[in-house]
């Protein structure tokens, strides 16, 4: 049963009006670009921290684009010179770092260090679906990542190593998950996708991409990437949701905290996550009303829909579940991340 905290998370999630302001926001936010060589890769990863700073380095809008509106940030800003937990952030297929910048800056405005990767063959502009259907390599892409900043001086100075967490988005879900212990099922996640008959975006994906799951390495898929520096975890729609071992997640033995964007039938089977949080021990979840799956993504400009079709896009990147602006959506669900970290992690 979901904990009494995310009982009340869930209430005022649904409740929340524009009134309700963010978490209060001590710091300044500052931003640096790393390398990670992972052994497991062929190539260099690049990695965005986003941490607690003060207010100097140089003022400049995170993740604006022709698309994006993009979040106020420092580049290169002095960190604050405390430790601080870590929050590991695994975004979506063909997502990438800086389109979650509304939420790394505000967690590093309250107080987490932020490390988000952009997983290499599925990212922004190199999302490839054979490759992303390995999502183990993006698990190991998260213990990669938690060597490099525990090997960096400039670092494993201000990093808290009992306090790290990790959140992942939709595919980046399942990536956290996988980290922090739980195990998926190759065979559950075929099935599920014979049943679906068409209609799970998710599988469609991977189908029009060319994954032929009878190829897929099974040992691999179902196999074990628990990282045990890994002290909370919160999933966000995550994929693969019907593909989870139960008795995995029975013993991850740690917070953790699933978040649907938009409720009942308006979520799509393959994300939803109510059912895990009922398998794993003492889980939060709640659910966000107005918001879709694509609300976890950055703020699109006015004409975004605009610059999607000329790209020939016809996805709803830019579109929201109602009549709610996708700055107050975000704000509720910060409000719930926020809630659950303090808890886990800051007050720990």
């Amino acid at each position: 049963m979901p904990s009494l905290l995310a009982g009340l998370i869930q209430v005022f999630s649904i409740l929340l009006t524009p009134l309700i302001a963010s978490p209060a926001q001590a710091y300044e936010a500052g931003t640096r670009w790393i390398t990670v060589v992972p052994a497991h890769r062929d190539q260099p990863e690049n990695v965005l921290i986003t941490y607690p700073a003060l207010k100097d380095g140089t003022a400049y809008t995170l993740g604006a684009d022709e698309l994006w509106t993009g979040v106020p940030a420092r580049r290169e800003a002095t960190p604050v010179a405390e430790k601080f937990p870590l929050v590991i952030l695994s975004h979506g297929s063909g997502g990438n770092a800086a389109s979650l910048g509304w939420l790394s800056t505000a967690l590093a405005r309250n107080g987490f260090i932020v490390a988000a990767p952009n997983h290499l063959h599925s990212t922004s502009g190199d999302s490839i679906p054979v490759e992303s259907i390995e999502v183990w390599e993006r698990a190991k892409d998260i213990s990669a990542l938690i060597d490099r900043l525990a090997e960096d001086t400039s670092w494993n100075t201000l990093i808290d190593p009992d306090r790290i967490g990790v959140i992942g988005f939709s595919l980046g879900g399942t990536t956290a998950m996988l980290s922090a212990g739980a195990r998926a099922s190759l065979s559950d996640f075929a099935a599920y996708c014979a049943s679906a008959e068409g209609k799970d975006g998710g599988c469609n994906w991977f189908m029009r991409g060319g994954v032929d799951l009878a190829k897929v390495d099974e040992t691999a898929f179902n196999g074990s990437y628990r990282d045990g520096r890994i002290h909370a975890l919160v999933a966000v729609d995550p994929g693969f949701a019907k593909a989870f071992q139960p008795e995995s997640l029975k013993t991850l033995g740690i917070p953790t905290f699933f978040l649907n964007l938009g409720t009942g039938e308006a979520v799509e089977p393959g994300v939803r996550a109510e059912t895990l949080a009922r398998n794993v021990p003492g889980a939060g979840f709640a659910a966000i009303p107005k918001a879709i799956h694509f609300t976890f993504l950055g703020v699109c400009n006015p004409d975004g829909a605009e610059v999607l079709k000329r790209y020939g896009e016809d996805d709803p990147v830019c579109s929201d579940g109602g009549d709610v602006p996708r700055s107050e959506l975000h704000r509720q669900i910060l409000f719930t991340v926020t809630a659950f970290l303090r808890k886990t992690l800051l007050e720990r």
